[in-house]
């Protein structure tokens, strides 16, 4: 009797520790996980761009897009260079490529966090507008100058994975860019994403543009939106509202050409929006907490800089007091909740 009691004991000892060992974590929790340790893993910024049109075709008449890509990989050289890319769907971008089945792949250099910006916008209509590019005359395919390099390509599978398609592609052209301003090769490094950061080798290229006054045509709403993120996620609201207030008004006076200028008062009610999206409990159910695309895309009042009609008149915003110093709204009470896009 002894002998079946210590048989059972460790049987039971043997069962405990297997099913402890082989039982997996939710899959939820687990993309949980690989989410936050690929964030340490630098990736490099590609755009991807495509067209309906061909050589010779009339450019008017030609529709493109462009989309920044996550994932991108070599593959192999031989017995064909092959390499590959995630695009999220549904979107314009995977329509787009579908329909063309040929592609550009452009590196981009570190001085092109603008462009990655750009093309991560889904509903931007004119993705192109202000950025230098060029239709390849022998595939009319956009190419995007100031990359470090282009690789055109033609598909060659597509696997649908969850919410994204893997693209397998082969490269049939190679163009080397010189990835800089000053036309210099050795100058171009790479624009890298990394810890929730665009970066170049060694700074973190998105808020440097932001702290040093980037070109004024590209200081965009959204734009704005993306500052105020930042540094209210780092920072919490009570110190990173100041910050905010500085950073936009050195801007302006950098700018002093600019038509517009510094706003108290539209400048404290993004603040408050952006802010009540961060604090909402709806921000919990974010797949990325920390992904600013995925975020605009639940909240997209945040991307209507008309939203503040809603809630002030014209009259009251042209005003010098409230250029001056915070008002409260006119038209009705500031919202105490944004809606959500309901994915």
């Amino acid at each position: 009797m002894l002998f079946f009691t210590r048989c059972i004991t460790r049987s039971t000892c043997q069962r405990t520790f297997l099913r402890s060992y082989t039982t997996s974590p939710p899959s939820n929790v687990v993309a949980d996980e690989v989410r936050k340790v690929m964030r340490r893993v630098p990736q490099p910024v590609v755009v991807v761009t495509t067209s309906n049109g061909g050589s010779g075709e009339a450019t008017e008449s030609i529709q493109r897009r462009g989309v920044t890509v996550s994932s991108f990989t070599p593959i192999c050289l031989h017995p064909e260079p092959l390499v590959s890319f995630c695009v999220r769907i549904p979107s314009r971008a995977s329509d787009l490529l579908h329909a063309s089945g040929g592609m550009v792949v452009n590196i981009l250099s570190h001085e092109q966090m603008q462009q990655s910006v750009a093309f991560s916008s889904p509903n931007k209509a004119d993705q192109f507008k202000d950025i230098p590019f060029y239709d390849d005359p022998s595939t009319g395919l956009p190419v995007l100058m100031g990359t470090l390099g282009s690789m055109q390509c033609k598909l060659l599978k597509v696997l649908e994975l969850g919410d994204h398609e893997l693209w397998i592609t082969r490269v049939t052209k190679v163009d080397h860019g010189v990835g800089s301003k000053l036309g210099r090769r050795e100058e171009a490094q790479p624009l890298l994403y990394y810890d929730r950061m665009y970066r170049s080798v060694g700074e973190q290229v998105f808020m440097k543009e932001f702290e040093d006054s980037m070109d004024p045509r590209l200081w965009t709403h959204r734009a704005h939106v993306r500052m105020a993120w930042n540094y209210l996620k780092e920072l919490g609201k009570d110190t990173a509202t100041p910050v905010i207030k500085e950073t936009i008004r050195r801007h302006f006076e950098m700018n002093p050409s600019k038509r517009q200028s510094y706003h108290e008062t539209i400048t404290s009610f993004y603040i408050h929006l952006v802010n009540l999206a961060i604090e909402s409990p709806d921000s919990n159910k974010l797949q990325d907490q920390d992904d600013f695309f995925e975020f605009m895309e639940r909240y997209p009042e945040l991307t209507d800089q008309n939203a503040i009609y809603q809630y002030y008149s014209p009259k009251m915003l042209k005003s010098q007091e409230a250029r001056s110093q915070f008002l409260l709204p006119d038209l009705k009470p500031l919202p105490s909740k944004l809606p959500v896009e309901k994915s």
